[in-house]
């Protein structure tokens, strides 16, 4: 009796400090999931097939554990593949050598999009589009990797080399490989990360050649590099509508753009790496930017509550997400505050342009740093969450489901409906949500404490134990489709209370 009082005093606690619309039915709840350096997954280049999938395989439960609706999976890091690829080597980074293919077989990116899908998280392929070799002491690359078979497309710092933005057929070459997974692979997705020009060293006159002969209409080299990256973005995003229109496509640049924006005195993208991302929304040539604001609140150089309104003011339509530094604020040896990640994610859910948040790394949320998955699973992301729609691409609500069936005996209640779209012949994208009202509620379905399970993947069927459901109840069910468009309930249906 004492643990049921202490539960429920708890919960009374947490309805206080988080009331029902602290926790939104519609939030983007995301996690890159790095592969490069063996950051995540896998957790060795030279273990098997079975131990790698089985990794993966938890990785996703840990993830969905936490109520994560969306992970950004590293494909590509350097030119390289996790995924069976037209155009480049395998990963050094998963078989321990580039270029040499998993033994047993198998393709990390299917696999990783079905774990996804069938717990109802969307797979973004993630793809670094410039870098060819992170550190050329690391390891030794493929006679196959474009830094051998094309060098001329190389630019080179010693021990750091990446494509040549400057050039029109890198420009090809990154579209090409976007094209090839989107044709092969069921991705919801496509993002770049924020290596663009090097950080370090400062890109000087390497590419002089090349603007010399593309830049002519550019007085100013600055603004011929960013017209580069910005072009290159433009013909990636075509590319993926012209094929797959429902493909989001984004990038998560560096935090700040310019000091002058957010008051803040620290590293500018804008003019270092020449990152633009304010002309991609402006030239709608993403459907969303995912800003790594990786710094604490008060940060002396980069305030998070500096940074964080000024990209919340951006007036847009495309969707802003931000990163958070989960690896390095929740780690054991984090000298500033612990509510950090709290209290950060308290301060987006003050921004209705804030749409959700992303956390670097996985491993943060999988392995429990700093008590962050418990608090993401029993405060902050306490209910399910679905992503916010992007009307743009597609706002067309499915149908409602129909002839809901209810049958209830003394030990289980069993539902079953029919969907105009299970007569289609793919239904691994259409979602079913159940909820559960009690007889007095109205129907309120931006009410997530009501969501008492999601079916995925087309299945229209499910059992609950009878003791679970509180007699005098009823349940609606909508189908959602692969945009996360959510329909009208269905009609109710009502369980009474049994009679003695």
């Amino acid at each position: 009796m004492k643990k049921i009082i202490t539960v429920f005093l708890f919960l009374i606690f947490l309805t206080e400090i988080f009331p029902q619309n602290k926790w939104p039915k519609r939030e983007l709840r995301g996690t890159w999931i790095a592969t490069v350096k063996n950051i995540d997954w896998p957790k060795s280049n030279s273990s098997s097939t079975g131990n790698q999938i089985a990794e993966l395989v938890l990785l996703f439960e840990e993830l969905k554990e936490a109520n994560i609706n969306t992970v950004y999976f590293q494909v590509r890091a350097e030119c390289d593949a996790l995924y069976n690829s037209k155009y480049e080597p395998w990963s050094y980074w998963l078989t321990g050598k580039q270029g040499k293919a998993p033994e047993a077989y198998f393709d990390p990116l299917e696999v990783a999009i079905r774990l996804a899908h069938a717990r109802g998280i969307e797979l973004h392929a993630w793809l670094n589009p410039y870098r060819a070799v992170r550190d050329v002491k690391e390891y030794q690359v493929s006679e196959k990797h474009i830094s051998v078979t094309k060098p001329e497309w190389i630019l080179d710092f010693g021990n750091y080399k990446m494509l040549n933005p400057g050039l029109p057929e890198v420009k090809d070459y990154i579209s090409n490989i976007v094209v090839d997974i989107i044709k092969n692979y069921d991705v919801d997705g496509i993002h770049f990360d924020d290596y663009f020009y090097p950080y370090s060293p400062q890109i000087s006159n390497e590419d002089i050649k090349e603007y010399n002969l593309f830049g002519k209409k550019f007085s100013d080299i600055n603004d011929w590099r960013r017209n580069n990256i910005n072009s290159m973005i433009a013909q990636v995003y075509d590319s993926i509508k012209t094929l797959k229109p429902h493909i989001k496509f984004g990038v998560s640049p560096f935090g700040i753009v310019e000091n002058k924006y957010a008051g803040t005195n620290g590293f500018e993208s804008y003019y270092r790496i020449y990152c633009d991302p304010l002309t991609w929304l402006k030239d709608k040539t993403v459907d969303y930017v995912l800003p790594q604001l990786y710094w604490e609140i008060g940060n002396k150089a980069a305030d998070y509550s500096k940074l964080l309104p000024w990209w919340a003011q951006l007036k847009t339509d495309r969707h802003l997400y931000v990163g958070l530094f989960s690896s390095k604020i929740s780690a054991q040896n984090w000298k500033g505050s612990k509510s950090e990640i709290g209290d950060e994610i308290r301060m987006n859910r003050k921004f209705p342009n804030v749409r959700g948040e992303v956390f670097f790394s996985a491993k943060s949320i999988a392995d429990n740093y700093g008590g962050l998955k418990d608090s993401l699973k029993s405060r902050f992301y306490l209910y399910p969450s679905f992503v916010p729609v992007m009307n743009w691409i597609d706002s067309t609500l499915p149908a409602a489901p129909e002839n809901v069936s209810l049958f209830a005996d003394s030990n289980f209640i069993s539902l079953t409906w029919q969907h105009s779209d299970l007569n289609k012949k793919d239904t691994n994208h259409l979602k079913f949500v159940i909820y559960l009202f009690s007889e007095k509620d109205k129907i309120d379905l931006q009410d997530p404490s009501k969501i008492i399970a999601i079916n995925n993947n087309g299945k229209n069927s499910v059992i609950f134990k009878r003791s679970d459901i509180k007699e005098n109840s009823y349940f609606v069910i909508t189908a959602m489709d692969r945009m996360q468009n959510e329909s009208l309930p269905s009609e109710p249906v009502f369980l009474f209370r049994r009679k003695n």
